[in-house]
């Protein structure tokens, strides 16, 4: 068989919900030389049906079904089956606008200098609610200042790489069991530069149950140990330190040994970030995630606060319906 140019590579964990859409958003695109790697990931929850359904009716389409190993390692199995040229990631619980693999692959092909690229991203409510759209600097330098030196980087699924150089960083490190994007960026950039597409071609979920919903601080940790890891490269120092460490963070994370009050913690902060962003939208679903906060945490002063201004725009929003 002919190597495809570009790879899509997708890890699956009880999205039956969404990945049907995430795989038709894919399967949709206007550029049609690619395959798509499914990673059912240890599924429970009828996924695995929803993904035969795709491979039945495309063959561009491939499955490789395993025990729960996490992201992670999903990630690196399904990178090492990738036959293309190019390997782009899409979140099972995402969708991509119909050109982004087709304008990924432009800028691929008549920009050596570049190593990977992204776009601007919608991110959405667990509704669908449009929550802000997620912009980036034309310029690859600056760009890659924005990732270095603010650990601003692009959303995880919505970026496409050359092979080549995911080879040549030796790929994900399986210590990172989150910010395994970070870590992975942070080893591009020191190679080649970071381009952006400059219009919304990926739409990502934000949720209380999301990896940063749930996992907020755990995931800041492997940012902060994946930031350590840079800094030991610059100044010529062993990386072996914090990898350690990383690695006991990821047994700990394996084990469960997650704290169920932080983890409840994340949730409400997820809540309350949601109902800022729709009603800085002006959008009156913003009471009910504020309501969510209270329900968890009845003395959420800011959220009793931003409840009563989110009242205040759906008396504004029903005035001018009537008018």
């Amino acid at each position: 068989m002919n190597s495809p140019c570009v790879s899509v590579v997708m890890s699956v964990f009880n999205n039956a919900e969404t990945v049907g859409l995430a795989m038709d958003s894919i399967l949709a695109q206007s550029f049609d030389d690619f395959e798509l790697i499914v990673i059912d990931d240890g599924s429970t929850d009828g996924s695995a049906k929803v993904v035969a359904d795709r491979v039945r009716r495309d063959p561009r389409v491939s499955v490789i079904s395993q025990e729960n190993t996490g992201l992670t390692r999903a990630l690196i199995r399904g990178c090492a089956e990738a036959r293309g040229r190019f390997i782009a990631r899409q979140d099972a619980d995402d969708w991509s606008h119909a050109d982004r693999l087709s304008e990924q692959v432009a800028v691929l092909d008549t920009a050596p200098e570049v190593g990977f690229v992204s776009c601007w991203s919608e991110c959405c409510g667990p509704r669908g609610e449009l929550l802000d759209v997620v912009v980036w600097p034309a310029d690859s330098a600056q760009a890659g200042r924005l990732l270095l030196c603010e650990m601003q980087g692009p959303i995880h699924g919505s970026v496409m790489f050359r092979s080549e150089l995911y080879q040549t960083v030796d790929g994900y490190r399986e210590q990172f069991y989150f910010a395994q994007d970070v870590d992975l960026w942070l080893r591009m950039v020191e190679r080649a530069q970071i381009a952006y597409i400059q219009r919304a071609l990926y739409r990502f979920v934000h949720s209380s149950t999301s990896i940063t919903g749930l996992h907020r601080s755990h995931q800041q940790q492997f940012c902060d140990l994946g930031c350590a890891c840079r800094q030991a490269r610059i100044e010529d120092r062993a990386e072996t330190p914090f990898l350690e460490e990383a690695q006991r963070l990821t047994d700990r994370v394996r084990q469960g040994r997650a704290n169920a009050s932080e983890r409840a913690a994340n949730v409400i902060t997820s809540q309350y970030f949601i109902g800022c962003q729709l009603l800085r939208r002006g959008d009156p679903r913003a009471a009910g995630y504020f309501w969510s906060c209270i329900c968890r945490r009845p003395w959420h002063l800011k959220a009793w606060i931003q409840l009563l201004r989110s009242a205040v725009v759906r008396g504004s929003s029903q005035d001018a319906t009537r008018n």
